[in-house]
């Protein structure tokens, strides 16, 4: 590498604080040093920014909306599950249920966005100049997120651990006797003890489809665009936080096909054992 080469190339940051405010220099100049990842490529291009706020002017309307959605969230994202009336007598334990699902997600999403704003309030304020307008909008917003983090400390789930073990524990007691054979000792017993857990495992894997639908469903509406624009605001920090929607519809869908493929299965096994 020539002299000249080095030493245009040997603090590629500065190069980039240089180039803040230009997208396509900064894009062209990326290239020419072979920064190809798509993750690479973001963390300079923040490392290059030379402002704390990429929109000081609208920082607390946007932050002023974030708070509203989230407390909003709050109050509505668990409650008022539709369940048909078909459903009969069984119609209030399935509210209760999924909207016992939709409480654990919406609360532990409140939770993850009030520590998370937080954390980059605190560090944006302590990247400002001392005394600057962006120092006090910061300290300001990092204020009311210390005292969203104290308001939000409330378990997900607000009922006993046990009631919620006594939804599981049937299903999982049914795979183990079909699987050691306890309790098939005539084909009838075997047929009788694969429906019956097919059932339950069916009504929680709805449960938690409809649970997680409903709370998905809620933090879109709600905190999707104002948390989009608070993000675009700070600038340069990355994508707000994901809930927890997806991990539970996995979650639904793994057992659903556990419940048709397995369960099945074992009632085989034990019936030719």
């Amino acid at each position: 590498m020539t002299e000249r080469v080095a030493e245009e190339y040997d603090s590629p940051l500065e190069r980039l604080e240089l180039l803040a405010g230009d997208d396509e220099a900064i894009a062209s100049f990326l290239d020419e040093i072979d920064v190809r990842s798509p993750r690479e490529r973001e963390m300079l291009a923040e490392l290059a920014r030379t402002t704390t706020l990429a929109r000081p002017e609208r920082f607390n309307h946007d932050h002023r909306r974030v708070v509203a959605a989230l407390e909003s969230l709050r109050r509505h994202g668990f409650r008022g599950s539709r369940v048909s009336s078909r459903m009969g007598p069984l119609r209030a334990v399935a509210r209760w249920a999924i909207e016992l699902v939709a409480r654990y997600i919406v609360v532990s999403y409140v939770k993850t966005m009030a520590t998370e704003l937080r954390n980059l309030y605190v560090l944006r304020e302590i990247q400002s100049e001392g005394a600057s307008n962006e120092q006090q909008l910061l300290r300001a917003a990092r204020i009311d997120a210390e005292a969203l983090v104290e308001i939000t400390r409330a378990r997900e789930i607000g009922v006993p651990a046990f009631v919620v073990g006594g939804l599981v524990i049937p299903l999982v007691a049914t795979v183990y006797r079909l699987g050691t054979g306890v309790a098939v000792e005539h084909w009838l017993n075997a047929v009788v003890t694969g429906i019956v857990g097919a059932l339950v495992g069916f009504a929680i894997s709805w449960v938690l489809l409809r649970g997680t639908a409903m709370a998905s469903r809620r933090i879109r509406l709600s905190t999707r665009e104002p948390l989009h624009a608070l993000w675009a605001t700070v600038g340069h920090c990355g994508r707000p936080p994901r809930d927890r929607s997806r991990t539970f519809a996995v979650v639904s869908i793994s057992l659903t096909v556990g419940i048709w493929f397995i369960l099945p299965t074992l009632v085989t096994i034990s019936l030719v054992s």
